[in-house]
């Protein structure tokens, strides 16, 4: 028999909760509590506790004692340290996707990613376009069939999310440039050019980082 048992009131909290961080509901420096967070999910406070700790443990949140839990900002060092890891990952995937026989699959789903980003209208649909880049990277990365790199790419999940849209309104013309990259990377894989597509997706990531650099500045 399938296993039917409810899922821990902990996870649903934790699950909610870091949602609404990722998407900027709760933005960084906001204050929240224990009694806010049971009150709108109807759950005692245990397990929004149990969740705080675990937020606090991936450093989304600060915990402090009989006042709540702050949203921890996005800093230059976090910034720093998920750019640096994609700037080791995504140009060696692309290559390694670019060298793939049977790439025709990931080239159309990459063309799909692209149309679907450039059809976004912003800022209203800001989430989904930011959703929709990070599935285009991903599956760049996934077709390298390295499960090790995939697991520690996507753990940089959430961290892209809080900090991959907000450089865009900083940067002049970033948005239109990027539906420029997005294309000319997958030209790249479609065309078998390894060397080619890395550059084009190192260039990318590196745009990418010297606009959210701004936006930390400036913020």
């Amino acid at each position: 028999m399938p296993d039917i048992r409810p899922e821990p009131a902990s996870n649903r909290v934790y699950t909610w909760t870091k949602e609404r961080i990722v998407d900027g509901t709760l933005a960084a420096g906001t204050m929240i509590s224990e009694g806010e967070i049971s009150e709108a999910l109807d759950v005692s406070r245990t397990p929004v506790r149990e969740a705080f700790l675990r937020l606090a443990a991936e450093g989304v949140l600060d915990l402090f004692p009989k006042r709540g839990a702050l949203v921890a900002p996005v800093t230059v060092a976090d910034m720093r340290n998920v750019m640096e890891a994609r700037l080791l990952i995504e140009p060696w995937a692309a290559g390694v996707a670019a060298g793939l026989a049977n790439r025709q699959e990931l080239v159309t789903r990459l063309t799909q990613l692209v149309s679907e980003m450039s059809a976004a209208q912003l800022p209203e649909e800001a989430l989904q376009y930011r959703e929709t880049d990070r599935l285009f990277h991903k599956a760049i990365v996934a077709a390298t069939d390295n499960t090790l790199i995939e697991a520690f790419y996507q753990s940089l999940r959430d961290r892209q999310l809080r900090m991959g849209f907000a450089a865009l309104g900083h940067a002049e013309g970033r948005v239109e440039h990027s539906h420029s990259e997005h294309r000319a990377i997958a030209r790249a894989i479609a065309a078998g050019d390894p060397d080619e597509a890395a550059e084009l997706v190192r260039s990318h990531v590196s745009k990418n980082r010297a606009a959210l650099e701004l936006k930390l500045r400036v913020s």
